[in-house]
């Protein structure tokens, strides 16, 4: 039988322990992220830009280059760097479970929230309007307005807009999206965590 990689139920597991004891020195589980799903136009639009900053100015506009050569090079060094970024910033996000708490990394930096200030519960919302932060295909960070039952808006670090777990911090609503949220779930009521229906 397949067990999840947060699953530490066993044969001789004691009901009667703690979840801090019963983790107390184990491994950090890094938690599987859902695939990055993103409108085919979305993602051309998003791509788009970075080409265009890069190719436009080497494009003649009739009467010769129309920016001098060190404004051609800063632009098209602009466009590339937008590109490496929106390549290489889906790729920081990243859940872990530790034996304190619930690590989020980001392309911002990484913090852990402790289990003791989670709640969490599975929810058939997503992600509306953007309001602040970053939207790129597979990597959505900042607040956003919330389309479903619950609160009205949401803390988003999630790698797509939908199928995933609400957690509320100290009070703040937060958006996550692990592979599995089910075992997600459940690997945070193992470790003490109050998982609402």
């Amino acid at each position: 039988m397949w067990r999840k990689p947060w699953d530490r139920s066993g044969a001789g597991a004691s009901a009667a322990v703690s979840a801090e004891q019963r983790f107390a020195g184990g491994p950090e589980v890094a938690v599987p992220l859902a695939p990055a799903h993103s409108p085919l136009w979305f993602r051309g639009l998003v791509w788009l830009a970075p080409v265009l900053l890069a190719a436009t100015p080497w494009l003649p506009d009739g009467e010769g280059a129309a920016l001098p050569l060190a404004g051609q090079v800063l632009l098209t060094l602009l466009g590339l760097g937008l590109f490496l970024a929106f390549l290489l910033v889906p790729r920081r996000l990243a859940y872990t479970l530790t034996n304190t708490g619930l690590r989020v990394r980001r392309a911002s930096g990484t913090f852990e929230w402790p289990y003791r200030d989670l709640r969490a519960q599975a929810t058939g919302g997503g992600l509306g309007l953007k309001v602040g932060g970053v939207g790129l295909p597979g990597y959505y960070s900042g607040n956003y307005a919330w389309k479903g039952e619950g609160p009205r808006a949401v803390q988003a670090l999630s790698s797509n807009t939908g199928q995933g777990v609400l957690l509320d911090v100290r009070g703040v609503p937060y958006f996550l999206t692990p592979a599995d949220p089910e075992s997600f779930l459940q690997a945070l009521t193992e470790r003490g965590v109050t998982v609402r229906a």
